[in-house]
């Protein structure tokens, strides 16, 4: 008898015995299949990239707007406190007529200027990068020199 104890037949005890497989997109057995893999690995390659584009150009554009806002505004406040105190003086003065048009910048500068004047009295944190105190000075001479130039406007 055979006193080898591996047996290496093809039986139920052998070579044969139940095992784990590779199932599914492990095997890739067929071409179509790495086709399906390689379309849909790009697929996630391409949506990936666009998402990322996409998130970049966003923080672009809002890198751009604050950028147009923190020099854009306090140029607009003290634009805004001329357009208020001009427009009505010129106006009672009898040099001008509001038209439509005229009216609608009125409106519009009175509307930023009372966000501006707003927003100080609050107590707001500054659109630029300054202290709170430097920038209700600012506001302030802002509107000392809307009144210096409104007087010149009138007296010239």
């Amino acid at each position: 008898m055979n006193e080898n104890r591996w047996d290496f037949s093809l039986g139920t005890s052998g070579i044969l015995r139940s095992m784990l497989r590779p199932s599914g997109s492990l095997l890739a057995s067929s071409r179509a299949a790495q086709r399906r893999t390689i379309f849909r690995e790009a697929a996630r390659l391409l949506a990936a990239t666009l998402h990322k584009a996409g998130v970049a150009l966003s923080d672009l554009l809002g890198a751009v707007m604050d950028v147009i806002v923190m020099l854009g505004l306090p140029l607009l406040y003290a634009a805004s406190a001329y357009l208020t105190l001009d427009l009505p003086a010129r106006l009672f003065a009898g040099r001008v007529r509001f038209s439509g048009t005229g009216f609608l910048f009125f409106l519009a500068a009175l509307g930023v200027s009372l966000l501006g004047v707003s927003r100080t009295v609050r107590g707001a944190v500054p659109v630029a990068p300054v202290r709170p105190r430097f920038a209700r000075a600012m506001l302030l001479a802002g509107w000392a020199a809307a009144l210096l130039l409104t007087v010149a406007d009138l007296a010239g």
